[in-house]
């Protein structure tokens, strides 16, 4: 059973479609926005879950170690609790700053490029 021949697509051919080209902002700038939002964040979780999977594991398989007194009634199970606390916030600090200074100048720019060009909301 041959099936109905089909026009190729314009991915396949090489061409565009005529819509695109004034409405959508240029695809490198795309990628370099996700990018930018994925490269931090990635790298950012990956480090404080691993920081705190490392807590987990320390208070299971060595108790004594988490049980040692650092100073009074501190232990460094606390201290690396509480650590793990500071982390996180400046984790979520450190991310703003990155977003604020890489990301959303990225961002105003291409909103600009969607005003400029007249694309709204939802037209493809």
């Amino acid at each position: 059973m041959n099936p109905v021949p089909r026009p190729p697509a314009h991915h396949e051919t090489g061409d565009a479609p005529a819509t695109a080209a004034p409405y959508g902002p240029p695809p490198a700038d795309l990628r370099e926005l996700r990018r930018l939002r994925l490269a931090f964040g990635t790298r950012a979780s990956v480090t404080v879950v691993g920081g705190y999977l490392l807590v987990i594991l320390l208070s299971g398989f060595a108790p004594g170690l988490m049980a040692a007194a650092l100073w009074g009634h501190l232990t460094f199970g606390l201290t690396s609790g509480l650590a793990l606390f500071a982390a996180l916030f400046f984790t979520a600090w450190r991310y703003d700053r990155h977003m604020r200074a890489r990301f959303d100048p990225l961002a105003g720019r291409l909103r600009a490029h969607r005003d400029r060009t007249g694309a709204g909301r939802g037209e493809r």
